[in-house]
């Protein structure tokens, strides 16, 4: 697992919310207030789809309200956000290898 549990569920809606329409709600609004837009979160998502990939059409799950912010603030976030870009740059590698070996 690359998130914790409270990014996981945070992101469970927050990545519904930008998948599914009208494209935006509490967890969407949350991320706003705090000046975080959607490319800000790319590596956060994929470390989401990674972690909890899709059983069916729909990604995450709506809520009429946000879960919690796992994050402190703008600046977690995108700290965040690079933390998992260098996990994923690695993980690309490491696949990129293993087809090569093919």
């Amino acid at each position: 697992m690359i998130l914790t549990p409270k990014e996981i569920s945070f992101l469970d809606v927050y990545c519904y919310e930008g998948t599914q329409p009208p494209f935006g709600g509490p967890a969407t609004d949350v991320m706003a207030s705090i000046g975080v837009h959607d490319g800000d979160t790319l590596n956060l998502q994929w470390a989401y789809l990674r972690d909890k990939p899709p059983t069916g059409p729909v990604i995450g799950r709506a809520s009429q309200v946000s879960p919690p912010l796992p994050w402190a603030n703008r600046e977690a976030v995108l700290l965040r956000d690079a933390e998992i870009q260098a996990v994923r740059e690695a993980t690309n590698q490491v696949e990129k290898r293993g087809r090569e070996s093919f």
